[in-house]
């Protein structure tokens, strides 16, 4: 990290317990501790309700590990409420999963740095370029205008924009820290919420072994209106092509 961490009142570092959270959360103590200012991190989870069993107690182990606070923090209303409400799954033109997750984070930060109160705030986070072709085009550092007001400025840092895989990999073994068990234990390729329309389908057939009453409420839902999880190819689907391929196995 090349980053002045001083004038900030708080080094917040978006936690969700996968490989890339887990590196900028290393990185920033590392840098933290240089610059005397640790007791300025803290580390956020924002838990949507459709997380794997683990992710909370395996977050809260691992921030204890590097000595820093965790907060968790909740939606106005979990995924799978606002699912059955809305009656149509998340897309890539329409991420309404990611906007509930975050506002839950903004919600912490404007209450604890009013924008009447002055103050500068640093939020960090874990996005590579290597992942797709809109975080290729992303910031390394940039103002948040959707959370500046007043006399409140909040700026993003994406410390390892520019990593590759195996850099991330390293970085967590070099550092004797645990690693997911979604990684561990399942062979996932990433970490998000058990069940994301996101995944590939092994990511999605392992999240639904970790959290079956959530996969069992998703079809119930594709069952009800008639809409899949991803555009024609349905949960259902994609889960007994997985036990197809076991018992192939």
């Amino acid at each position: 990290m090349d980053i002045d961490l001083t004038p900030y009142s708080m080094l917040l570092v978006n936690f969700s317990g996968g490989k890339d959270s887990s590196n900028i959360l290393i990185e920033t103590v590392k840098e933290a501790r240089r610059q005397n200012v640790l007791h300025r991190v803290v580390a956020i989870l924002s838990d949507t309700g459709a997380e794997w069993n683990s992710t909370a107690d395996f977050s809260r182990s691992f921030c204890q590990r590097l000595g820093v606070p965790l907060q968790i923090v909740y939606p106005r209303c979990t995924i799978p409420d606002y699912l059955e409400a809305r009656k149509r799954f998340p897309s890539m033109k329409c991420r309404w999963c990611t906007a509930l997750k975050t506002s839950a984070i903004e919600k912490f930060i404007r209450h604890q740095y009013p924008a009447k109160q002055k103050s500068k705030i640093l939020s960090i986070t874990g996005e590579r370029r290597e992942e797709s072709s809109h975080r290729a085009q992303l910031s390394e550092f940039e103002l948040h205008k959707h959370l500046s007001a007043g006399q409140r400025q909040v700026f993003c840092y994406r410390p390892i924009l520019n990593w590759n895989l195996r850099k991330v990999w390293q970085n967590i073994y070099e550092n004797n820290l645990p690693i997911h068990p979604a990684y561990t234990e399942y062979g996932n390729e990433r970490l998000s919420c058990a069940l994301c329309v996101f995944a590939c389908d092994k990511d999605l057939q392992n999240g639904a072994k970790n959290r079956p009453d959530l996969a069992e409420r998703y079809m119930r839902i594709e069952e009800e209106t008639g809409f899949t999880f991803r555009y024609k190819h349905s949960l259902k689907n994609i889960l007994k092509e997985g036990e197809k391929h076991y018992v192939d196995k």
